[in-house]
């Protein structure tokens, strides 16, 4: 396949007409023939159009895996997404129009932000070994190789392999570096992982805005609202709550009057078989 064919493919990648797998195995075989033949450029441009189709093919990952409501390990494939697109920016810059790269962003962006996951550990490290990607050599700080990492090397970026290190600390964080590392609490009984999380708002837009494809633009704003006591409609102090607690009113939902809390609006902007659809949240999460 020539690279004029490639380009006018990624083009049509929000189509879904043609598997993924396969015009990736064309600019493989590409990007394996310009580095034969000695073209950096070119093994580089074919890097860059690799990195896209890795984008789309992750993010219709975690699409899927969301809407099957496996939250943690959709949660993982957008962040494979953001760490793609931190090394797609090095070296290709992109519109709202550029093979649907904008929409996507946002996207992930958007879903991160409705995630209930809010503290992540991070760990505190001494890297004992550390090796090149490109040349295999170990390096320190006096014994560094000539690759840089970040660039393009025979089509592939250059990074670093952590063999050995030591942890040091753990710590609470969060806005990690590394987004995998998810808490979780285990079964005291079991000892087997537990997900307590609410995923509701996730639910809420995959199920009742019924968002069908990866590729339908939505958008999300995010405000701070202060709950009511006009909020619950007419109910007296000593009524039942109506949060099925079983206590009295006054002893439960009554106090949390004047709380703050995050008030989510969707907004489809071209959906599918639905009008222009804005909503809110608060019975949701509050």
């Amino acid at each position: 396949m020539k690279n004029e064919e490639i380009v006018a493919r990624l083009n049509d990648l929000h189509l879904q007409i043609f598997p993924l797998e396969d015009l990736a195995a064309h600019v493989q075989a590409n990007k394996t023939q310009s580095v034969k033949d000695g073209d950096q450029d070119q093994a580089k441009q074919l890097w860059i159009y690799q990195t896209i189709i890795e984008i789309h093919q992750l993010y219709r990952n975690a699409f899927t895996l969301l809407k099957e409501k496996s939250y943690y390990k959709g949660w993982c494939q957008l962040e494979r997404v953001e760490i793609a697109f931190h090394n797609l920016k090095r070296h290709f810059s992109f519109d709202k129009k550029k093979y649907f790269l904008w929409t996507i962003e946002k996207a992930v962006r958007n879903l991160q932000i409705i995630f209930p996951y809010k503290m992540f550990g991070s760990m505190e490290i001494v890297k004992k070994k550390v090796t090149c990607t490109v040349c295999n050599q170990q390096i320190s700080i006096r014994n560094p190789c000539a690759h840089i990492v970040g660039e393009i090397y025979n089509g592939e970026m250059c990074g670093r392999y952590v063999i050995e290190a030591d942890i040091l600390a753990i710590s609470l964080v969060e806005n990690p570096g590394n987004k995998y590392s998810v808490m979780f609490l285990k079964d005291e009984k079991t000892g087997e992982q537990t997900d307590n999380y609410n995923y509701d708002i996730l639910d809420y837009l995959f199920n009742e805005l019924n968002i069908t494809s990866p590729y339908e633009f939505w958008d999300l704003e995010v405000s701070q609202r202060e709950i009511q006591l006009e909020d619950y409609g007419k109910i007296g102090r000593n009524d039942p709550c109506s949060c099925n607690s079983g206590t009295k009113f006054k002893n439960c939902c009554l106090r949390k009057v004047g709380d703050k809390y995050p008030h989510y609006e969707f907004i489809l902007v071209n959906p599918s078989d639905k009008n222009l659809f804005i909503n809110s949240l608060y019975k949701t999460i509050h």
